[in-house]
């Protein structure tokens, strides 16, 4: 039968960052009880603040305890280090120290003593190597909850998908207060925080969050291949920032003069769509107008765009009408705006056929054109 108190335990102290390298100058690994109490008093005078003396000291205490108890068998206690630029060369000493210290404790398994959850990233690395019975996390306890709460906010904002995502829309709305404060412009600015909210709100709920990037990405090729649709994008992005200003300033005005009893968020909205939406449809005309240029330039064929071209104007048109409708309804006059509404979707259907038409018209001329080419092509 197997004597318990054959087996040997190794009570484990990892620093990742080497600070007792880089603060005390110690050599890891560290082995023994007395050496690792030097180790940690030294790294105590050289910084009193540095967690790590709290790890080595719970580590010793680990020790004394094992060692006086009967179950365990013979206990080692060791201090390792990995390197100043955590994270492969960091992992990779780490990797080598334990080593040296299991081939010359034999140890059979360890019990791991951390002072963040940081170093607890190195568990899987250790477990390759050794069994880990148990993992003791030493933090001074008035600190305990700062330094959780420090650790997870680096993690998110290292975290590329968290930091592309959340940190450009608020830092785009800090500037907007900035500017506020500054130009007293509060009033103005909370409008348009409040627009860039929704608007990334929206994009972000239809899988569309990147658009702005995608924009800019296109803007620069046109720039770099010298295209006329780099102008027509600076045109639209012109466009969309005087509609979203008219549109605020619109809705802000209604707000002022609306009645508390009759008014409602709701109708705020559609007053800034009825004020800005032909500057919204300009702008998804210019680089569509642009593309249809560089296309005439180059002589290629113009089919589909002309129904796009249409498709937008008969698009905002159906817009416009359902606000004014909407607001006319509001103000009670049902007559004029039923007429409204009507006299819209009727012209939007009606752009939208002429734009259909000249695409269908084009779109067969082109073809009667590729058939008398081949029909040329096999006379000859």
């Amino acid at each position: 039968m197997t004597n318990p108190n054959s087996s040997k335990t190794l009570v484990l102290c990892v620093d990742r960052d080497n600070d007792v390298g880089e603060k005390a100058g110690i050599k890891t690994p560290v082995t023994g009880r007395d050496a690792n109490i030097s180790a940690a008093t030294k790294l105590a005078l050289a910084d009193p603040e540095d967690s790590d003396i709290n790890a080595i000291f719970e580590a010793v205490r680990v020790h004394d305890q094992l060692s006086a108890s009967e179950v365990y068998g013979e206990v080692e206690i060791a201090l390792i280090a990995g390197d100043i630029n955590v994270g492969v060369t960091s992992d990779k000493k780490i990797a080598q120290e334990l080593d040296a210290v299991l081939s010359n404790t034999k140890s059979d398994s360890a019990i791991l003593v951390t002072d963040g959850a940081e170093d607890e990233w190195i568990i899987p690395l250790l477990q390759s190597r050794v069994k880990i019975d148990s993992v003791r996390r030493v933090i001074v306890k008035q600190s305990e909850p700062l330094e959780s709460t420090f650790y997870v906010i680096k993690r998110l904002f290292e975290d590329p998908k968290f930091s592309h995502t959340f940190l450009p829309p608020i830092g785009l709305i800090l500037c907007l207060m900035a500017i506020s404060l500054l130009f007293n412009l509060s009033n103005m600015v909370l409008g348009l925080i409040l627009a860039v909210i929704g608007i990334y709100t929206l994009l972000k709920g239809i899988g569309r969050e990147n658009v702005m990037m995608e924009f800019a990405e296109t803007l620069k090729q046109s720039l770099y291949s010298g295209r006329i649709s780099f102008v027509t994008y600076i045109c639209a992005l012109v466009l969309i920032i005087a509609g979203t200003f008219q549109g605020i300033t619109e809705s802000w005005d209604y707000f002022l003069n609306m009645d508390p009893e009759i008014g409602e968020s709701l109708l705020l909205g559609v007053v800034f769509l009825e004020a800005a939406i032909w500057w919204y449809v300009g702008a998804a005309l210019a680089p569509l107008i642009g593309k249809i240029m560089h296309m005439l330039i180059e002589g290629e064929r113009i089919v589909l765009q002309w129904a796009i071209f249409f498709s937008i104007i008969a698009s905002g048109l159906i817009l416009w009408g359902g606000c004014k409708c909407i607001l006319l309804l509001n103000e009670g006059n049902y007559p004029l705006g039923y007429q409204v509404l009507f006299l819209s979707l009727l012209g939007a259907v009606i752009i939208a056929l002429i734009g259909v038409k000249i695409s269908w018209y084009l779109r067969k001329a082109v073809l009667n054109g590729e058939d008398e080419l081949g029909i040329e092509t096999e006379e000859v």
